[in-house]
């Protein structure tokens, strides 16, 4: 079980990473999904305050036991495991511990930024390729 976990967290890191990812992939190989990507990227962190600030491919990755080697419990597991190393050293240019709380703030930087390149890539890239 624990496989799936990693598995589904190879799938969030793909998914965390997407927005920057589309961009080294011709618009052609994207034209047809993009509007569906779009909405899975937007509704990622919407979703989290109906699961108490908790990604739901997280909670489903530690049912999988994909964080039973983790001693920590509570918020932003997911980022506190694999993102650290880029979260870092941005939170502490913020003057931000690491701390559960700055890391969610973290977070929710990470997908403010995620937004921009959307927006980017849908309307000054792709554009009426896209749509």
């Amino acid at each position: 079980m624990k496989v799936l976990g990693i598995l589904l967290d190879i799938v969030h890191l793909l998914l965390v990473f997407l927005p920057i990812i589309i961009y080294f992939i011709p618009i052609k190989f994207i034209k047809n999904s993009f509007k569906y990507i779009f909405l899975i990227l937007i509704l990622i962190p919407v979703h989290w305050e109906l699961f108490n600030n908790k990604c739901i491919f997280t909670l489903m990755a530690k049912k999988l036991g994909s964080y039973d080697d983790m001693d920590i419990e509570g918020e932003a597991l997911f980022s506190r495991k694999y993102l650290r190393w880029l979260y870092e050293p941005i939170m502490k240019i913020f003057g931000w511990e690491w701390k559960p709380e700055n890391v969610s703030k973290m977070s929710i930087l990470h997908w403010i930024v995620n937004f921009i390149l959307l927006w980017n890539y849908l309307f000054f890239i792709g554009g009426k390729n896209l749509i």
